[in-house]
This record gives C-alpha cells, sequence and structure tokens, in this order.
C-alpha cells in the first residue's frame, strides 16, 4: 500500500499554466492580510523571512526566542532586510524606514 503524500501541493495543476513576461507584485500588505488567516503553532515563538544582500530570501522557523534574537543580529550586522512573525504581531525592518 502507497504512503500517502506528506507535502499535498498543486504542482500538477500549476505546471499546467502558461508563462508570462509579467511580474505580480506583491506587498507587504498583502502578505499581511493572508498572515491574518495564518495560525503560528504554540511551539513556534516566530518565523523570520530575510532578505539577504545577494537578493535570496530565507526562511527560518524558531521554538526559542534566544536563537532567533541571535540570527536577527546577524542580519542587522550583515545590513540584511526581515520580517518577523509572532502569534501576535508582524513586524518589518522596511517599515520604519518608509
Amino acid at each position: 500500500m502507497a504512503k500517502p503524500d506528506p507535502f499535498k501541493n498543486r504542482i500538477k495543476e500549476l505546471n499546467k499554466w502558461q508563462a508570462t513576461n509579467e511580474l505580480t507584485e506583491v506587498t507587504f500588505d498583502m502578505g499581511h492580510e493572508a498572515a491574518l488567516t495564518w495560525d503560528l503553532p504554540a511551539s513556534y515563538v516566530c518565523v523570520v523571512r530575510a532578505t539577504k544582500s545577494d537578493g535570496k530570501v530565507e526562511e527560518k522557523s524558531y521554538r526559542q526566542a534566544k536563537a532567533a534574537k541571535t540570527y536577527m543580529k546577524k542580519l542587522l550586522v550583515d545590513d540584511c532586510d526581515y520580517v518577523v512573525m509572532t502569534s501576535n504581531a508582524i513586524l518589518d525592518t522596511l517599515s520604519d524606514v518608509l
């Protein structure tokens, strides 16, 4: 008997879509609205999504606040932007600057 797929997704449907050269703009407000409907599991303290200086996006989830603070301090030293989502707030390093 085959095991059920633990990572259910719609990749087959997405592969049928036609690619275009048009970019879809995604704003912080759109992400904030989506995050309001998403619950952070009780075992996690936060999720940190960082945009590195080379343009790569890295996302990490933390169960311990000390590890998250250490990672965010490293991002600040490396001059990277990041968004932090906790169970009751979303903080963005760019929102205060703009």
